[in-house]
């Protein structure tokens, strides 16, 4: 149990764990203060439902049940709630207590004095992750130009969530723009016109300071294949002009580092001067992080899963427009793709993609891939799309994900494939992606059904706070 107050049970119904009954009532005072009103829809009727966990965790800040404590604590009651992780709950309650999430279901203790949000009509799940953005990078920092492979550069030395990327004002950090489509985490990349951009991270999308957005830091190596680099060089009458130079020129410094962390590692003589670019294709080699291999084409797919096994990286197909091509090998490799916006696959920086890119688009692709058993996950590549602007922009991820509902997908994979799936492949499952005792509260309320259009993000939570509320 959580702190001393007695339970929800007016709010969310008295179904008990194991037990099969109706699901009906509103959060209706319960001796603490209550915030909102009731909405239309989602939560009403009776619905049966089979055996449901209370999934209760007691944290030691809570046990006291001091007033600082109780002024940390919500109660997010009376929505249908999609933990992602298991079944949804209608009329369920997402307790946050102290930044992370400490219980989900139909039968919650909540602290005395805490804040009881009533969100009947509403859904609750948890934030959107972007699992590839080069928002808050200005056009003239995505790419190191001059030089094709470039692994030592970090785009967190050029991520600004500020000014003209952010609200311009003084205090916390909040990007409205994507919390309010839902969006509290994202991966920030290099962009794509050379070989090896450097080293992405994952980011939050609100947060006290600049340093508490960071999840992770590096959190891949971004490699692009396929005609975008070659254009870069072709331009400049230099090496790489082709798809066989950009592969050869990869490998070779694949090679390099390999060489170059076989000899550390061997730990003869004192240590040399060090080496940024070494160091960073190390942790990949090593398999601390993986390549986020932008291609698009199935040759170009094929060439990266061929140097992930010459050189045993983990590896992330990026973009795969044309991916499922090569659906079956993808699968049987356990190769997850990024997929780039369902509407406006074209991923690539240049203003008039490739087609040699590009020929196998088709807004199947996502369902093809999900039914042939690949990891898929759904994201906007917003802001990398040259001075025109994006496709589609961060906040409107998923409504663009809805498309692939439209073709056959279930709602269930949609989502996940736009919370717990991009977590999963950026390494920070642990921390969010859904609604599970112990991981951040990154939550969004939504006023209806996550994947109409009609529908807006009314509340958004970053670790536990309100950071974005929707006014009519």
């Amino acid at each position: 149990m959580i702190g001393g107050a007695g339970r929800v049970a007016c709010g969310v119904g008295e179904a008990m764990a194991g037990s099969a009954g109706a699901v009906a009532g509103l959060v209706a005072g319960c001796g603490r203060r209550v915030v909102g009103g009731a909405m239309a829809g989602w939560a009403g009727g009776r619905t049966r439902i089979g055996a449901i966990g209370v999934a209760v965790m007691a944290m030691a800040a809570v046990h006291g049940g001091g007033a600082g404590v109780q002024a940390q604590a919500i109660a997010l009651a009376g929505g249908l709630v999609f933990p992602i992780s298991s079944e949804p709950l209608p009329g369920g309650t997402v307790l946050i207590v102290d930044g992370r999430i400490a219980a989900v279901g139909l039968d919650v203790d909540v602290p005395a004095g805490a804040e009881v949000v009533d969100v009947t009509g509403s859904v609750v799940m948890p934030g959107i992750i972007d699992a590839m953005s080069y928002y808050g990078v200005a056009g003239e920092d995505m790419n190191e130009v001059p030089n094709p492979l470039t692994p030592e550069l970090r785009i967190i030395e050029a991520f600004s969530p500020f000014g003209d990327f952010g609200t311009g004002e003084a205090g916390e950090i909040r990007v409205r723009e994507l919390l309010q489509g839902g969006v509290t985490a994202m991966y920030v990349g290099p962009g794509d016109a050379t070989v090896i951009g450097g080293q992405g991270a994952v980011v939050k999308t609100a947060g006290a300071r600049f340093d508490d957005l960071i999840v992770r830091e590096p959190a891949a190596i971004d490699i692009t294949l396929g005609g975008r680099p070659a254009a870069t060089y072709r331009e400049q009458s230099r090496s790489p002009s082709t798809r066989m130079a950009v592969v050869a020129q990869l490998r070779e410094l694949l090679v390099r580092a390999r060489e170059w962390l076989d000899a550390s590692g061997a730990g003869a003589g004192e240590a040399g001067p060090r080496n940024l670019g070494m160091e960073a294709l190390a942790r990949l080699l090593k398999g601390e992080i993986p390549a986020r291999v932008q291609a698009n084409a199935a040759r170009d797919i094929r060439v990266a899963m061929e140097l992930s096994e010459e050189f045993g990286f983990q590896l992330v197909i990026d973009g795969g427009a044309g991916a499922h091509e090569m659906r079956d090998e993808l699968a049987d490799w356990g190769v997850p793709v990024v997929l780039g916006p369902i509407s406006h696959p074209y991923v690539s920086g240049e203003e008039i993609p490739d087609p040699g890119d590009y020929g196998g688009v088709d807004e199947r692709n996502a369902v093809w891939l999900h039914e042939a058993g690949v990891h898929v996950s759904l994201a906007s590549f917003s802001r990398g799309f040259g001075p025109f602007g994006p496709g589609v922009a961060g906040q409107w991820l998923l409504i663009d994900a809805s498309i692939a509902r439209g073709h056959g997908m279930s709602e269930a994979d949609v989502l996940r494939a736009v919370t717990l799936s991009p977590a999963e492949v950026l390494g920070v499952a642990g921390r969010m992606g859904s609604l599970e005792v112990g991981k951040d509260a990154d939550v969004v309320v939504f006023d209806g059904d996550p994947l109409s259009i009609r529908t807006w993000a009314s509340r958004v939570y970053v670790n536990g706070r309100l950071v974005y509320e929707r006014q009519e």
